[in-house]
């Protein structure tokens, strides 16, 4: 009998250093891989005589070529009583021309094996067209004929209002648009940015005279800025260019400078009920101040940390510890006024309050506390990884030079990424988490109020809103 118990015993003591081991392998995550040197390719510029400048970033593996236009005006620059008015513009600018129609256009696209896009954002506009690299020429027709001769034609203005209601109708019942839009709107309550997300009760009442204002104030070449990237040097661009839009007149243009949001001085819980949905969704947020460069690469790695993959803080605490959420993600946007921080779950219905609870828990946390220097790495490790991916697209290559461009980042932001990256460590992050993430939040949260109703009623007031943004009603915990 002795014999038998013996190798149970020795089976343990053998099998204990290999159980000790893959535990501190869960806890602990292995080093990162040394950081593979990054390579950028350069930006060349030149500012044309009409005021025009040109960025060129020369590639020769792929024949074709991404174009990207900004205009220096988005929805910030939208008429108050028009809020909209900057995206409603930008959509009519492929509508036709003084010799070209809708259909002609598209064609013409379609013939030199292209695809065009526009995205309106706060502080500008970019109009994308991607094509073969033979028809640089066409393509810069094609894009003369938009800006120098467009006519806006009243049935094709029809067409887009009609276009733009159905898109909104169709995303009011989206909670993910719902929620993020109105956290926003309250966000950007007294500030110009709120014009950002507008209802489909505005479109009715763009007009040709207001588009064709705003298109003559605000599309002028010195409030312009050209990027391409492809097999073309600056100097056969510049010629290029310069011959389809001499014509294009420069024009005094007013200077806007929009001063941050004032950040909220308490927590404000909001909801908003779309019935019939299974589970809810969290929004929570806040303000950030103009960033300068080193808090801008602090602020990214410490949003790596906090909530930027499913290795990260919150979703390991919301989904794989507590098992509250489907997913839990932070995320941070840069504008010229300001940034906006904010953590976004999709969590069971009957946890609501205490996933608002945690996930502000591990704000503090990230706060109050410096993040160990394992983690500072292996979000820097990441960082450094996953940025070259992120631009090896010609045409994502060219979003990204046309955002540093539009919010006028200085070159750090591209030829001294990798350097910027280096430069953190957890006392810079730390800084950056206290000075940042501390301010109180807004709390969206989205669901069917007859599944949630006793979760709601657990925080001391609750504004509900519609799925429009428009606000009905407050719950009290005395209701």
């Amino acid at each position: 009998m002795k014999s038998r118990r013996f190798v149970p015993l020795l089976i343990i003591l053998v099998l204990n250093p290999v159980l000790l081991s893959q535990e501190r392998f869960r806890k602990y995550p292995p080093n990162p891989e040394p950081l593979p040197p990054l390579r950028l390719p350069e930006i060349e510029s030149q500012t044309l005589s009409n005021g025009l400048e040109i960025s060129v970033i020369r590639l020769t593996k792929i024949p074709v070529i991404s174009l990207q236009l900004i205009i220096f005006s988005g929805e910030s620059t939208s008429p108050d009583s028009l809020p909209g008015l900057a995206t409603f513009t930008s959509k009519m600018l492929n509508r036709g021309s003084l010799n070209l129609s809708f259909s002609e256009i598209e064609k013409t696209i379609d013939l030199i094996g292209g695809e065009f896009s526009v995205q309106t954002f706060p502080d500008y506009t970019v109009f994308s067209l991607f094509f073969l690299e033979e028809y640089l020429d066409t393509a810069l027709e094609l894009l003369s004929q938009m800006l120098l001769q467009p006519t806006f034609p009243r049935q094709e203005i029809e067409n887009v209002k009609r276009n733009m209601f159905y898109d909104l109708a169709s995303k009011r019942n989206n909670p993910e648009f719902a929620g993020k839009k109105l956290l926003y709107q309250i966000l950007f309550k007294e500030h110009t940015y709120r014009k950002i997300f507008f209802n489909d009760d505005i479109i009715k009442k763009y007009s040709l005279k207001n588009i064709q204002m705003f298109f003559n104030k605000f599309y002028c070449p010195n409030n312009a800025h050209l990027v391409l990237v492809g097999n073309l040097s600056l100097s056969t661009a510049s010629r290029k260019i310069s011959s389809y839009l001499n014509t294009w007149k420069k024009q005094n243009i007013e200077i806007y400078h929009f001063p941050p949001p004032k950040p909220l001085e308490k927590t404000k819980i909001c909801f908003i009920n779309i019935p019939g949905l299974k589970d809810a969704l969290i929004f929570s947020g806040s303000s950030l101040p103009p960033k300068t460069v080193p808090e801008y690469f602090s602020l990214i790695a410490l949003n790596q940390v906090l909530g930027g993959t499913p290795m990260s803080r919150l979703f390991m605490n919301l989904r794989e510890s507590k098992g509250f959420a489907y997913w839990a993600f932070s995320e941070m946007e840069f504008y010229k006024s300001c940034g906006i921080f904010y953590i976004r779950a999709r969590v069971r219905p009957g946890v609501i309050h205490s996933s608002v609870l945690e996930s502000l828990n591990e704000i503090r946390r990230i706060s109050a506390q410096r993040i160990p220097g394992q983690e500072i790495e292996q979000a820097k490790s990441y960082l450094i990884g996953n940025f070259p991916l992120s631009i090896q697209r010609y045409d994502e290559l060219a979003s990204r030079v046309s955002e540093i461009k539009a919010l006028n980042l200085n070159e750090g932001h591209w030829n001294k990424y990798y350097e910027n990256i280096m430069y953190i460590d957890s006392q810079i992050v730390f800084k950056s988490a206290y000075n940042n993430l501390l301010n109180p939040p807004i709390i969206v949260i989205v669901g069917d109020q007859d599944n949630i109703i006793d979760e709601l009623h657990k925080f001391k007031t609750v504004e509900v809103y519609d799925n429009s943004g428009k606000y009905l009603y407050r719950l009290t915990k005395e209701q």
